[in-house]
C-alpha cells in the first residue's frame, strides 16, 4: 500500500480558506469512531488544533473588523456625496424663472447654511446633523418647499446613506468593544506549524502502523487537501507542490 499526503500549497490560499480547511479536518477526524481514537499523541495534536482554531477565527474576525472600517470610510463617502447632491439641487432651484420654486429655494438655502460644512465633522458629529437636518427639512413650513421643488429623493438617498453608515460604524463599535488583539501574520504562522506536525504525524504513523485510525486520518487529511489543491489550480494559483509535503 503506497501512502502519500497530497500536495497542497498552505501558502496560496487565502485567510478564510486556511480557516474552513482546517475546521473541516478537525469535523472530519471528530467522525472517526471513538473506540480508534486512543494514540495519545494524534489526540493532543487534535486537542492543539482545535485550541489554535478558536484563536484563528478571533484573529480573521479582527482582520474582517478592519475591512469593515473600509466600509464605514466608503459609506461615509456617499452620504458626502448625498449631500452636495442636494445642495446642488437647491442652488440649481436658486436660478429659476419661477419666482415661487425660486423662493423656496431661497428658504430651503437658509436651512442648509446652518448645517454647513458637515462632511468636515466627525463620524458621529455628522450623523447626528443629518438626522436632525431631516427632521428640520420634514416640518410642514419646509416640507412643502421640498415638495414644490420634487426634492423629496434627495432627501430620501441622503437619509437612506446616512442609516447604512449608522449600520456599519455600529457593527465595529460592537465588535471593537470585545476584541482582543491578535496578529494575523503569527496566529495563521502557528497554526500552520500545529497542522503541518499533525498531517506529517499522521503520514508517519500510517506507513509504519497502518492502523485504521491512522489509515482512515490519512484519508480524510487527503480529501480536504485535495479539495483546496484543486480549488487553487483552477485559480491558477500553483496548488500542487511536488515537493515535501506540507
Amino acid at each position: 500500500m503506497s501512502l502519500t499526503l497530497q500536495p497542497l500549497r498552505f501558502a496560496s490560499l487565502t485567510n478564510m480558506e486556511a480557516g474552513q480547511l482546517i475546521n473541516r479536518h478537525l469535523t472530519d477526524v471528530g467522525s472517526i469512531d471513538p473506540g480508534l481514537r486512543t494514540d495519545e499523541p494524534f489526540n493532543t495534536y487534535i486537542q492543539q488544533l482545535t485550541a489554535q482554531s478558536t484563536t484563528y477565527e478571533k484573529a480573521l474576525a479582527q482582520v474582517q473588523t478592519h475591512e469593515e472600517t473600509l466600509r464605514i470610510s466608503r459609506a461615509d463617502d456617499d452620504r458626502d456625496k448625498a449631500g452636495r447632491a442636494l445642495e446642488l439641487c437647491v442652488k440649481l432651484h436658486l436660478m429659476s424663472d419661477d419666482e415661487a420654486e425660486a423662493e423656496a429655494a431661497r428658504g430651503l438655502k437658509i436651512i442648509l447654511q446652518n448645517f454647513k460644512g458637515l462632511s468636515s465633522l466627525n463620524y458621529e458629529a455628522e450623523t447626528m446633523a443629518i438626522d436632525k437636518l431631516a427632521d428640520e427639512l420634514g416640518k410642514p413650513a419646509n416640507s412643502s418647499k421640498v415638495e414644490l421643488l420634487n426634492m423629496e429623493s434627495y432627501i430620501t438617498r441622503l437619509t437612506t446613506k446616512n442609516e447604512a453608515f449608522k449600520a456599519h460604524f455600529d457593527s465595529r463599535i460592537q465588535s471593537e468593544a470585545h476584541a482582543e488583539a491578535y496578529d494575523m501574520k503569527v496566529v495563521r504562522k502557528e497554526t500552520y506549524q500545529i497542522y503541518k506536525e499533525f498531517c506529517n504525524y499522521v503520514l508517519a504513523m500510517a506507513k509504519a502502523l497502518k492502523t485504521p485510525l491512522f489509515i482512515q486520518a490519512l484519508d480524510l487529511l487527503n480529501a480536504g487537501r485535495s479539495y483546496y489543491a484543486n480549488m487553487l489550480a483552477r485559480q491558477g494559483s500553483g496548488g500542487h507542490e511536488p515537493q515535501q509535503p506540507t
